[in-house]
Parts: structure tokens; C-alpha cells; sequence
């Protein structure tokens, strides 16, 4: 971590040029070290135990071009998490292992054949299915493989992708048999349409059909639509699900602002998404079951600053079914059918500061008031977050 953070600020004092960039362009180092403390009060509404922790993320590794077809990334990572004390979670720490290591064939040209293989980080779309969150500690990789064929507009492709799972004090290795495969095509800059089938064995099987359109109205605002439907099997019992979000946003000067709404039936799978922000800034909650709408705005003062504003409203499908968390768990739910559909509301606010390229500071919180619905079925506790991280680059 120390020789990291030297190198950094030492490329950062240097003038011009990329110092981080060797033999003519083909090798380029690449590393990040990361530290976001962060406390959090009223964990699953009193349901688990509060904590504040320092968040530790370090990166390490390289790119190798021999020519302008192919690329070999290696990048290794370390993540802790001191001051939680013992049995701190999977998915907030993991020692040494390898984060990413895949190759490319023609990515970077514009028509034709494209390939990625190996293990690698992954986002389609608006992140809603598959992602790799940056935010948590530990992004979520995937070992994959997917090719895919560029015309001038479009590109077609087929993907075959593995959550990497996470053993802690071991090496991470694939389990290939929980994956998702299908096709995901793009058509211009307005329109993406997926078939994907996601397998859990022992869990779920499921088979999902959407598409998203991205659309101006008139000149000033931009409608995004994004409809799916499931077909999804939970041991003996099979369902048809669905889910929709649509959002419209609009430029005031250095103020971007939208409004969105997302609505999500009780047995919905939702796959590997980078969930947050996406129900709010703590992270609360799966798409699962719910009903929601989210106003979002973002003031830049000046390029390099974002100080963004969130409020999040949230309705319960199915009081029966329950809530479930960013890990797909069960909460709380309504067993007797009395508490109401209210879930509650959430703001947020919280700041980004870009210094150059290489170091961004921040911070921010996040405050929940409940509804009907877990003032039922819940310790009541009002969920209070907030945080500060610096993360440095080369």
C-alpha cells in the first residue's frame, strides 16, 4: 500500500506525459488504493448489528498491447476491513487474489469480430442485471467469456458469465456451474434488447427477455424505458415475472435532474446488478418486490466537483413475500397481510471531488424513514449512513 500511494503522488507531481506508460504505449502499470470509512446505524432496521469500519481496497497490476488487436490485463486486489472486529463478511474483505486476468481480441475496432475471455469486470446497460458495483469493497468479476460481431451501428453478442466466488484466506476459484448466458445487442445509441438464462443450481433457474430504449423528447429532456419480462422456477414452482423502470431526465445549466420509477414483482430474479444507488444511497434493498420512485439531481459548480441530491420513496408488491437486502435475503415480511404496502423514504446527499486524474475525495449520508410496513414487522429503526473515502490512481 505504501509503495502504491509513493507511486502515485510521485506520476501525479510529474509534468505531462504518462509516466505509468512504458515500451511505446504496449505496457501500462495500473493500480488503486482505496479507504472509505463508513458507519452505519440501524442495520436492517434493527434487525442486524450497527458497525463502523474502514473499508481498505488496494489494486495492483498491468495491461500489456503487443499491437493495436489484442490486450492481456492482470490486475491483482487486497481488501480489508479493520475495526469491524471478527467475522467480518465476505463481501467487505478478501486478502491478495486476483481481481481481474483476461485477454482481448479486436475490441478496439469499430466493425467485426471482438472476443474477451478470462476473468473480468462487466457492465451492460443500466447495470440492472449484470454489474460490477466499484462501490462495494469487493466489485463483483465474473469469469467469462463472450464474443461479439460490430457492424457500423450495432453490435450483437453472446456472453457466458460466472460470479467469481469469494473465499476468504483462499484462492478464488470459478464455480462454474451458477452462471448466466445469453445474448445481449445493441442497435445504435438508443436501443438494447437481452435474452439471458440465469442458473442457480439447488436455487432458481430463469429466463429473461427485455430491452431498453433510450429516446429525446423534444430537445431538452431524454426518456429511458426499460422493460422485462421472467420466467423463473424456485424448486417445484415456476412464475411468470416481470419489471419495468422508466426515467426522464433534463440539463438546467450545471444542474443534470431526473425522476424515475421502477416497479419489480414479488418473485423477480434480478441476477448480478450493480444495485447501488439504484434504491438509494445506503443500499438498503433488492429490486425484488418492490415499487419505487427516485428523484436525482447533480450540481457541478465546476467540472471536477458533483454534489448530488437523492430522495427515494418505496412500496412493498407483495407484504407477504417481504424485503429483501443488496444480497437477496429475506429482512422482514407481513405474514398476518396487516402492516400496508408503505416501506418508507430515504435522502441522501453526498459530495465527489476529482483532484486531476489520479485522486477523487468524498463523502456523504444517508437517513431512512419508515413506513407502515416495517413499523409492523421490524424493530423500527430508522437506518442512518454516512462516510468518507479517497481513492488514488495511476
Amino acid at each position: 500500500m505504501r509503495r502504491l500511494l509513493l507511486l502515485t503522488l510521485f506520476a501525479a507531481a510529474l509534468p505531462g506525459g504518462e509516466p505509468n506508460i512504458f515500451f511505446d504505449g504496449r505496457f501500462t502499470l495500473l493500480g488503486e488504493t482505496r479507504i472509505r470509512y463508513e458507519d452505519r446505524n440501524q442495520v436492517g432496521f434493527g434487525t442486524a448489528r450497527d458497525y463502523d469500519v474502514a473499508l481498505l481496497r488496494q489494486r495492483l497490476g498491468f495491461s500489456y498491447k503487443p499491437n493495436a488487436d489484442v490486450e492481456i490485463r492482470v490486475i491483482g486486489q487486497d481488501t480489508r476491513a479493520p475495526l469491524y472486529g471478527p467475522n467480518a463478511p465476505n463481501s467487505l474483505r478478501d486478502g491478495a487474489d486476483l481481481y481481474e486476468g483476461y485477454f482481448t481480441l479486436f475490441e478496439k475496432r469499430k466493425t467485426g469480430f471482438a472476443l474477451r475471455a478470462g476473468r473480468s469486470t462487466l457492465s451492460y446497460g443500466d447495470t440492472r442485471f449484470i454489474g460490477s458495483p466499484q462501490w462495494a469493497n469487493l466489485a463483483r468479476t465474473y469469469d467469462m467469456a463472450r464474443a461479439q460481431w460490430k457492424t457500423k451501428k450495432n453490435v450483437f453478442e453472446f456472453l457466458f458469465v460466472s460470479p467469481t466466488a469469494i473465499v476468504i484466506n483462499r484462492v478464488n476459484k470459478p464455480i462454474l456451474r451458477e452462471h448466466l448466458y445469453g445474448t445481449y445487442n445493441t442497435f445504435g445509441k438508443w436501443s438494447e434488447l437481452y435474452v439471458l438464462h440465469h442458473q442457480q443450481p439447488g436455487t432458481l433457474e430463469s429466463v429473461i427477455t427485455g430491452g431498453r430504449l433510450m429516446a429525446p423528447l423534444g430537445k431538452k429532456y431524454k426518456l429511458t424505458i426499460e422493460p422485462v419480462v421472467e420466467r423463473v422456477t424456485r424448486g417445484a414452482l415456476t412464475s411468470t415475472e416481470g419489471a419495468v423502470a422508466a426515467a426522464i431526465a433534463r440539463k438546467f445549466g450545471p444542474v443534470d435532474v431526473s425522476v424515475e420509477y421502477k416497479f419489480a414483482s414479488s418473485g423477480f430474479d434480478q441476477m448480478y446488478p450493480a444495485i447501488h444507488d439504484k434504491l438509494g444511497h445506503e443500499d438498503l434493498f433488492a429490486w425484488r418486490n418492490l415499487d419505487n420512485v427516485r428523484a436525482f439531481g447533480t450540481w457541478r459548480p465546476i467540472k471536477s466537483l458533483a454534489v448530488n441530491f437523492m430522495y427515494n420513496a418505496n412500496w412493498v408488491v407483495d407484504p407477504s413475500v417481504g424485503v429483501f437486502n443488496t444480497q437477496n435475503r429475506l429482512i422482514v415480511r407481513d405474514t398476518k397481510g396487516t402492516a400496508g404496502r408503505w416501506a418508507g423514504q430515504e435522502v441522501d446527499s453526498y459530495v465527489n471531488w476529482n483532484y486531476r486524474k489520479f485522486m477523487t475525495v468524498g463523502g456523504g449520508f444517508g437517513a431512512y424513514a419508515t413506513g407502515t410496513f416495517f413499523r409492523a414487522t421490524s424493530p423500527n429503526r430508522n437506518p442512518v449512513f454516512f462516510y468518507i473515502h479517497h481513492t488514488l490512481t495511476i
